[in-house]
């Protein structure tokens, strides 16, 4: 039999068909919408996310802007704190804003390359807010310190490249070294440089000479267990970070390292400001001034330098006399300022001790329209402490200081004169101006003359200039050497031989930082305290 299909079951089934595939339809749609959304959701999340790191780098880069304002604004006596926020594509700046944070406070530093060191201490809150163009916002308050540090704290400071040549065994022990340049250390010939002290240097250190090339010689610096390292990689090697910390346990450090540059806040950037008379200088910070032989005190009175003595004679501390500077190659006239007799004058001890607002008691100004200064009869000093300052050259003849009181001298250039130069003797050959041993205990900040091609500056060793035939004798030297300038007036040369030969040099640190000399300058820098990003409704 023939079979016959049936109308009404085949529209069941295309029915049924039809209804699946729109369930089927349905659920495609469903799906492709979730998907839809869920790629839009994405994208919405990753664009915020974009936006809210782009805004978070926007508001880091205007901190960073800020604190090298704040950086900068704080080399000047009178910083002004008000900046304007820095033009960001994109973005703008809600809160932009540097503000002092309580007053200075003294502490020992606790941490870092100079830790140890006393400092005084600023806070400042620095804050940067921004919002983009897509609303996405945000906020970084950073708390950040200046840093003072009295500057005699250090056993030598060099603004510019400091070298130690010697062509003697020599060694240097107790305060830090630090430049702001580069340090060159090599001795001469057969000669053993030995460094009990930490190093730091915003540049780099050379295992070299700067004037010339030379073979590299005998160099040993103390590591963290108090034994010497001999020398034998610097700054030029690949791996110095790491050696340098290993060999001498971090008490050699360079720019490599992270050390700054220790800047005097002045209102200049040439530190010889201090020499001069304006604000920030020693002079305005003298309680006794001496120019041209005229002494006054903070407020311009005339003080009399004149007294009687106990026998009825009538003395003056002051007195002007002249003989030659071979190393200088003229005759210079000096101030001469008798410092025994200066204590006996009770009107210029009251005027010393009573400084301008500001200055610190036991601080005298010299200048004259001579060629220098000269310290005589300073065997004692004023216990408190006591600092001399000038715009001129300075020379200090015999004995200084015996009893290591706080004392400083401040000057375009310092030489040591012992106990036996004579004026007369000054234009005589070498072999006739011998020196004889001799203390000097004072922190001296002086200029030098910059080594120059194959014009070596004479370097850290001779620092302190000599005139005389030092030879078999010794010059005992207990202070702090802080060079922050060229010499702009004792131009002269350094060489060896045919002005003076070289003492013995019993050099050291020789300063107590809780009896600091008067009107001790200080060096600053900026380091960060704290760091956050606050959230918003959190400002």
């Amino acid at each position: 039999m023939k079979r016959v299909s049936s109308p009404g079951a085949s529209s069941g089934q295309n029915g049924f068909v039809l209804v699946v595939c729109l369930l089927l339809l349905a659920l495609l749609v469903v799906v492709g919408t979730a998907g839809m959304m869920q790629v839009s959701t994405g994208l919405k999340i990753s664009g915020n996310y974009k936006g809210s790191r782009q805004a978070f780098y926007a508001a880091e880069g205007g901190l960073d802007y800020a604190v090298a304002r704040l950086d900068q604004a704080l080399r000047s006596l009178t910083p002004n704190l008000t900046f304007s926020s820095p033009a960001m594509s994109g973005f703008t700046f809600s809160q932009f804003s540097v503000a002092a944070n309580g007053s200075m406070y003294q502490q020992v530093l606790a941490s870092g390359p100079f830790s140890g060191l006393t400092a005084f201490c600023s806070n400042y809150d620095v804050t940067s807010g921004v919002v983009g163009s897509d609303n996405a916002a945000a906020t970084i308050v950073s708390t950040v310190r200046n840093v003072l540090i009295p500057l005699f704290q250090f056993g030598i400071f060099y603004e510019q490249d400091l070298e130690i040549l010697p062509g003697a065994n020599m060694t240097f022990a107790g305060g830090r070294i630090h430049s702001n340049q580069d340090i060159y250390l090599n001795p001469d010939g057969s000669a053993t440089l030995s460094i009990d002290s930490m190093i730091t240097t915003a540049g780099d250190l050379f295992h070299a000479r700067k004037d010339r090339t030379d073979t590299e010689r005998t160099v040993r610096i103390k590591d963290g267990d108090d034994q010497y390292q001999t020398m034998t990689i610097d700054s030029d090697d690949g791996s110095w970070v790491t050696e340098s910390q290993t060999l001498w346990d971090g008490r050699v450090q360079t720019e490599d390292h992270g050390i700054p540059e220790l800047a005097l806040p002045l209102s200049t950037a040439d530190p010889r400001e201090i020499l001069s008379t304006g604000e920030g200088s020693m002079y305005s910070k003298a309680g006794l001034r001496i120019i041209n032989g005229v002494a006054t005190d903070k407020d311009g009175n005339v003080v009399s330098l004149e007294y009687t003595d106990s026998d009825g004679n009538t003395v003056t501390p002051i007195s002007t006399s002249t003989f030659y500077d071979q190393r200088e190659g003229a005759t210079v006239t000096v101030t001469n300022v008798n410092v025994e007799m200066l204590m006996e004058n009770t009107s210029a001890m009251a005027s010393l001790n009573d400084p301008p607002e500001g200055g610190d008691a036991g601080i005298l100004y010299v200048s004259s329209s001579s060629n220098a200064v000269r310290l005589t009869g300073g065997e004692d000093i004023p216990s408190t402490g006591f600092t001399v300052a000038t715009d001129r050259p300075l020379y200090i003849q015999g004995n200084y200081n015996l009893d290591n009181d706080p004392a400083a001298v401040v000057a375009d250039a310092v030489t040591v004169l012992s106990g036996s130069w004579i004026d007369s003797h000054s234009t005589w050959n070498l072999d006739n101006r011998v020196a004889s041993d001799t203390t000097v205990n004072t922190a001296i900040m002086g200029g030098n003359k910059n080594t120059t091609g194959s014009q070596y500056s004479g370097g850290v060793e001779n620092f302190i200039r000599f005139l005389e035939k030092w030879s078999g004798r010794t010059l005992n030297y207990s202070g702090s050497l802080v060079c922050l300038w060229e010499s702009a007036q004792a131009t002269g040369n350094w060489s060896y031989g045919s002005y003076y030969t070289a003492p013995t040099r019993n050099w050291s640190y020789g300063i107590d930082p809780s009896r600091l000399p008067p009107g001790t300058p200080r060096v600053r820098m900026l380091e960060e305290v704290s760091w956050k990003q606050v959230q918003p409704g959190q400002e």
